[in-house]
């Protein structure tokens, strides 16, 4: 009996899974073949599942849709989630693997906040703390979320004098918008002594389920290490970032565009 309700289940669920990964509708022949079931074992289980409101049928165009119950209870579930608690195991393995420091930090007005840190193998000296702002216009962390909010955003940051911290402090809009044009093109950004002589960082976003950017995380270290491992660095943040942003549900085809 046991076994029979598993592989009910089993079907029940990989009917549900079909028709939420085809946001263009599935029709019950395209989803038999899909699921590799019986025809007559699939409209059962599509007329329960329409019953509950977990799928929807289009009589135009004889296809099945994710109903209002599956994402009811999917957003319910992404909400309660506590992006920390999520981040960390993830920028824990990654600053195993790449040897560095790595960091985890949010938008708020204009600055960046940290909110996690995980060292790696080798230490580096930095006045980041958990808690601590900077300004979002010089730190890899913030110029990756900028590069990725609203432009309205974006201008009203840059309304204000912007400091410099370094000699390589990047202060000129022009350059600053060219730069977050780049960002958005290559999916990171990067901050070379533009807070902290001899530091060195790389970061990527953090998008959860409506597609928008909510934090980002970054890898940072001196100079002539991280430049060595650079592309290594850039991969191990990428792979960690898009685990991170699913984990929120953030699914890549919703990406916002501005």
């Amino acid at each position: 009996m046991s076994e029979k309700i598993n592989s009910n289940v089993d079907k029940t669920l990989s009917v549900l899974e079909a028709v939420a990964q085809n946001a263009k509708g599935l029709s019950l022949a395209d989803l038999v073949k899909s699921v590799g079931i019986p025809k007559t074992t699939a409209f059962r289980i599509l007329e329960i599942l329409s019953a509950r409101e977990y799928v929807t049928w289009n009589k135009e165009n004889e296809r099945y849709y994710i109903g209002i119950k599956a994402l009811e209870i999917g957003i319910s579930g992404l909400i309660g989630q506590d992006i920390v608690d999520v981040s960390i195991p993830y920028l824990q393995e990654l600053s195993t693997t790449v040897g560095e420091t790595s960091f985890l930090a949010v938008y708020n007005n204009g600055d960046v906040v940290y909110l996690y840190k995980a060292e790696g193998t080798s230490s580096i000296q930095t006045t980041a703390r958990l808690g601590s702002r900077r300004p979002a216009y010089c730190t890899a962390l913030g110029k990756v979320i900028l590069a990725n909010l609203p432009i309205e955003e974006t201008d009203r940051v840059f309304e204000k004098k912007l400091g410099k911290f370094t000699e390589k402090t990047v202060i000129d809009r022009i350059r600053l918008y060219e730069e977050f044009a780049h960002i958005r093109t290559d999916g990171y950004s990067i901050d070379d002594e533009g807070v902290e002589y001899g530091l060195y960082c790389l970061a990527v976003p953090i998008y959860n389920y409506t597609g928008g950017v909510i934090a980002a995380i970054s890898v940072s270290g001196p100079i002539k290490r991280l430049n060595e491992n650079k592309e290594k660095v850039i991969e191990e943040l990428r792979n960690v970032g898009g685990v991170i942003s699913k984990r929120l549900g953030y699914v890549k085809a919703m990406k916002m565009k501005y």
